[in-house]
Formats: C-alpha cells, structure tokens, sequence
C-alpha cells in the first residue's frame, strides 16, 4: 500500500519537471494577460511573443522566473494531487458508478484545489512579478532587486502577511475550478477510453490521450478566473505606490477580480478576458500531458520499488 506522502512528493515532483519545459510558453501568457489596449500590443501573438523575448532577453529571459514557478508548482500540484489521492481512499469513490464516481471526485478535486490555492497564492504572485520583468508594454512592473528571497522578503515588508494573500479571491477560484475539471475529467476520460478501445490498455498512449482532452476542459473553464488573478497580483497595491511615489491609494488599479473582468470588458470587449488563452492552452496542453505521463510513471516507479 502507498504511503501518503508518496503521492504528495511525486506529484510535486512531477510539476517541477513539466514546468522547465513550459515556463517560456507561461512567460508568453503572462505577458500577453498583461498587454491591453492602452499599451499596445506588443506581443500579439504566442511565436511572435517566443521570437520578441529571445531575441531581445535571450534564454534568461523566456525562462524569467523558473524557480519561483518552480516552487508554484510544487507547493501547488502536490497538494492538489496528493489531498486528491488520501480523499479519494478514504472516501470510497472509485466503487461508485461512473456518474457518481465523476460528481465526487468533481467535489473532492474542488476541495484540494482550495487547499492548493492557499499554499502556493505567494508563490503565484512571486511568478507573475518575475516574468514581467523587462517585458515591452505589459503594465505596472515591480522593482524586485536581489534575488527570489528578497523579492518574497519585499511583500511582507510593504503589505504585511496580507500581502501574501493578494489576489486569493481570483487565484482561489482559479486553482478549485481548474483542479475540479482537471482531476475528475482526468479518471473519467480515462476510465472511458479504456472500455471504449481495448487497445489502449494502461499506458503512455492512454496517459496522452487522456491528458490533452483534460487540457482542454481546463483551460475553457479557468480562462477568465485566470485572466483575473493575473493581472490582480501584478498590480501595485496602494502600500507599494505610497512607498515609491506612485500616487498613494488612488493609483491601486483593481478592487477585486471581478472588478478586474469588469474593467476589461468595458475598456476591451468580452474578448479582452480570453487575452492569452491560446498561450494558456499551448502552455497548459503540453504541461498537463508531462505531468501525468510523470507523475504515472512516478507511481509505477513507487510500487516496483514497494515489491
């Protein structure tokens, strides 16, 4: 029997390494969430954004902020899958009937991803910071000097232990829809191909199958709750422009996530709110697809070990 932490580590271990293939298509959709119309469009699209930030920033630059996506992942997706994983056993889901196996897992998925929002939001918000650093026209950039442990040292500094927490009320959402979606439609995908094509017995065929229609489901339902928390925790709360001049209160840009998407479609249409979503999905597809290829390699790995 696996332990509980297995999952927890595996999992966490499986996201790093998918994000070190896919943080510079998460760069391209960081930056493009944060371009609009008032500052032009200076990435507009994904391979012209790839070739803007090579050219100009070199590789350090498509790959700006890995290690705190890095700790994103991690601090996310092993509490995520590995909360997932223990809800599952001890609630019995997979002996119920596939409707009912996929509404609880819905509602297990959702519970995990709540939890995630809370352990990885700092990380998230150090992540976004970082990747817009030296981008062309993608708004209010911070001033993060020094290295990771100073940039995290910074916002408690400016904003307390609040300040952690920025961005909770679209980047909670977020992670919850994204990790229901993810998870449940996942088993049932899976399940369903498995008895639908007796060729695709467990294995890396299965795996990828699975993983990109689960991409896809993703990325339609977490679009605008990612849209959101992305720009929330990239702009400068009121603390931050009091302390450099900016303009005191008066110059904090949202109040809200919802205010964020209210914001946006009035000055940019409905559309604004899908700003990114093809990087989203060129991100998310490719990741999603390594980090269950990993993380069930990572269980198999786990088990021979355990015989």
């Amino acid at each position: 029997m696996a332990a509980p932490w297995e999952e927890f580590l595996i999992a966490g271990m499986s996201a790093v390494g998918a994000i070190c293939f896919t943080n510079p298509i998460d760069v391209v959709k960081t930056r493009m969430t944060l371009q609009s119309k008032s500052t032009g469009a200076a990435y507009p699209n994904v391979f012209s954004a790839l070739l803007r930030i090579g050219r100009e920033e070199g590789f350090a630059g498509l790959q700006r902020g890995l290690p705190a996506s890095c700790l994103w992942q991690f601090s996310n997706v092993s509490v995520r899958f590995g909360v997932y994983s223990v809800a599952k056993s001890k609630t019995g889901v997979d002996d119920a009937s596939p409707f009912a196996k996929w509404l609880a897992s819905l509602g297990l998925a959702g519970l995990s991803g709540g939890l995630a929002a809370l352990a990885s939001n700092p990380f998230f918000i150090l992540k976004t910071r970082f990747q817009s650093q030296g981008g062309a026209a993608v708004g209010d950039q911070h001033a993060l000097g020094g290295g990771l442990g100073d940039a995290f040292a910074a916002i408690g500094r400016t904003d307390g232990l609040g300040g952690y927490f920025r961005g909770l009320s679209a980047f909670a959402p977020r992670v919850i829809v994204a990790s229901a979606v993810q998870l449940s439609t996942y088993d049932l995908v899976k399940d369903g191909l498995r008895r639908r094509f007796e060729a695709l017995r467990d294995g890396l065929p299965l795996v990828v199958a699975s993983s990109f229609v689960t991409g896809v489901a993703v990325v339609a339902a977490m679009q605008p709750f990612d849209f959101a928390a992305t720009r929330l925790v990239n702009t400068r709360t009121a603390a931050e422009l009091s302390s450099g001049g900016g303009g005191g209160a008066a110059g904090a840009q949202y109040t809200g996530p919802f205010d964020v998407l209210r914001q946006t479609v009035r000055k940019e249409g409905i559309l604004g709110v899908y700003r990114g979503s093809v990087a989203n999905y060129l991100r998310f597809g490719p990741y999603c697809v390594l980090v269950f290829v990993f993380v069930e390699q990572g269980r198999s790995l786990a088990k021979a070990m355990r015989s």
